[in-house]
């Protein structure tokens, strides 16, 4: 064979082969494109009550001074007192779970030469039954020497209640996509991802003011979550 022949026949075989190359390649290109799995992405909601189990309380013991040695001084026998209260209290249901002892300055108010001081210990209290809240925060009310904040209600088992309503987040969820992925003639195949939305634990609890004495604990408390759920979903 000659060389302009042989030439001939291999440019040929190439444009042969471009030809097909560039005939397959669009359908290759399109399948890549299209070969990802169609998903569907939802947020559920899910909620769960339960009676509360306690109250939180904390209270303070405060005591000024002109100087930090005086109001530290004069503390000292106010907040043995103030402990002695609450310990004669505890087989009424009063517990403490924690004290904290600071010193904090006053500012400075008109026609007064200087700061004044004073000497604070906090205590934090567990109120329980919740029936009784009313008289026990009455009783240490009653003391004079305790300065009471407000009272927030919690479950004995806070966790229980925030995995039941993540449960029912998750349901809701897949209520949702499986409406979605129906009314596309598509079912769901597998979860891709699952994303905790809000303010994972949150709790919604009364708050009442001890002040006034007509403290009445709430019947329940709600506890909220979300979830964002990703499904594969195919034909059905």
């Amino acid at each position: 064979m000659r060389k302009g022949s042989h030439r001939s026949v291999v440019a040929g075989l190439v444009c042969a082969a471009a030809f097909a190359v560039a005939a397959v390649s669009p359908a290759v290109a399109q399948e890549r494109r299209g070969g990802s799995e169609p998903t569907v992405t939802v947020q559920g909601q899910g909620q769960h009550t339960a009676k509360p189990s306690f109250a939180a309380l904390t209270v303070e013991v405060a005591t000024p001074g002109d100087s930090l040695d005086k109001a530290t001084a004069a503390h000292e026998a106010r907040a043995a007192r103030a402990a002695e209260t609450l310990q004669k209290l505890a087989s009424d249901g009063v517990t403490v779970k924690r004290s904290d002892f600071r010193l904090a300055r006053d500012v400075v108010r008109p026609k007064q030469e200087q700061p004044g001081y004073r000497a604070v210990t906090a205590f934090e209290l567990e109120l329980k039954p919740v029936d009784r809240v009313n008289t026990l925060v009455g009783r240490i009310a009653s003391s004079g020497l305790f300065e009471v904040g407000p009272i927030g209600y919690r479950a004995e088992d806070a966790h229980a209640g925030l995995d039941e309503a993540r449960r029912k987040a998750i349901a809701d969820a897949q209520a949702k996509a499986e409406v979605f992925a129906a009314a596309a003639g598509m079912r769901l195949v597998g979860v891709v991802a699952i994303v905790e939305g809000g303010e994972p634990g949150a709790l919604r609890a009364e708050m009442a003011s001890a002040r006034s004495m007509q403290i009445t604990p709430p019947a329940t408390l709600t506890f909220d979550a979300s979830a964002t759920v990703t499904w594969r979903i195919g034909p059905r």
